[in-house]
């Protein structure tokens, strides 16, 4: 949960090595990048919680029993709490870009960061859609699609 950040500076190290023109340069717009990426914080924060709406509508479902049952839930959990505090770090990361005492190694880090957040994300919705789609209530009179 925390290998997308490092990994994809890693990559972007080794291309820029090979290739150097490829480089993005994005030290010199870091505050506007800083402030998209402490507003993308603050946005999943509250998507968060709407999945855990979500997640408690369908909590008398048999896919949901089964879930719990198999354990998957306290790793769900784990996901989740990991990544509300990956988005909280994320966003006080936004905050020391943006401060003069930020050093170059700043954006680096909230970048890395960002990523992160980005894979905890996707991974956390897939779970939520998966559950929602099998615990949804079905109608038999409607036709097949």
């Amino acid at each position: 949960m925390l290998l997308p950040g490092p990994l994809l500076w890693l990559g972007y190290r080794c291309l820029t090595t090979i290739w150097p023109n490829i480089a993005l340069g994005l030290s010199a717009e870091s505050n506007s990048i800083a402030g998209i990426i402490a507003g993308f914080s603050f946005t999943m924060l509250g998507f968060l919680a709407a999945v855990i709406t979500i997640l408690f509508s369908v909590s008398g479902s048999k896919s949901y029993q089964r879930y719990r049952n198999a354990g998957n839930l306290e790793v769900f959990f784990f996901i989740y709490y990991l990544t509300l505090v990956c988005l909280v770090v994320t966003a006080g990361l936004s905050l020391v870009a943006l401060s003069s005492l930020s050093e170059p190694w700043g954006i680096k880090v909230l970048l890395g960061s960002f990523a992160n957040n980005i894979f905890q994300v996707f991974v956390i919705t897939v779970i939520i859609c998966n559950l929602a789609s099998k615990g949804a209530p079905r109608n038999p009179a409607s036709p097949a699609s």
